[in-house]
């Protein structure tokens, strides 16, 4: 598991308080002392301990910067115990692609408002055309199979799950990969796939939405 470092400001003069509310945190999170300022950096072993942690220190003097009560807050909202299907997760992902794609579409695919849209929507936003040289193996992948499906008219959007690492299990995803083909019909009744839009959605993003709900 990665090591997600936070620095929280002690004040030294409460350094008494800290160091039993450090030997009161949970076993997964350890403090280290090491900064001749007084910051003191926390290896989050796991969220939910460090959560705790840095709440402790903060109420035995420390301070937190915005950044840091921002994480503690996404922190929080993350570990909620919220009962969401995967089926509820993947409905909701193409309903956010089709918005995204939408508000695409409206701006004319103008690529610096694209650029904002993506921004604010917190997504990725790809189009790749067949053929394009930086295309990933997954939106070759794509691209390919709307070709082909071009054929039969079997060009409607799609969503997909991708997961990072080397885990094997179906399960076990980070995104989800919204794709929307932009085809031109031909004189003979026929499609050409000019591109796909890729918009990627962070699965913890979509869990979040659908928790305020």
């Amino acid at each position: 598991m990665s090591k997600n470092k936070i620095l929280v400001p002690v004040d030294r003069r409460k350094a008494g308080q800290c160091s039993d509310v450090i030997h009161r945190a949970p076993p997964r999170a350890r403090a280290e002392f090491s900064n001749p300022l007084g910051m003191r950096l926390i290896h989050c072993l796991a969220k939910p301990a460090c959560t705790a942690l840095i709440i402790l220190l903060a109420a035995c003097g420390g301070s937190l910067t915005d950044e840091q009560r921002k994480k503690l807050h996404e922190g929080m909202e993350d570990h909620k115990i919220t009962q969401v299907s995967d089926n509820e997760i993947v409905t909701a992902a193409m309903d956010e692609g089709r918005r995204v794609f939408d508000t695409l579409e409206k701006s004319h695919f103008d690529i610096p408002t694209s650029q904002r849209i993506a921004r604010e929507r917190k997504v990725k936003v790809r189009f790749i055309t067949p053929g394009t040289s930086d295309a990933l193996e997954v939106e070759n992948q794509i691209i390919q199979a709307y070709i082909v499906g071009s054929v039969t008219g079997a060009t409607q959007d799609n969503i997909q799950k991708l997961r990072s690492g080397t885990s094997t299990d179906l399960q076990d995803y980070d995104t989800l990969l919204y794709s929307r083909p932009i085809v031109t019909s031909q004189p003979d009744g026929s499609v050409n796939v000019d591109g796909v839009w890729n918009i990627y959605l962070a699965k913890r993003d979509i869990v979040r939405s659908l928790s305020k709900k």
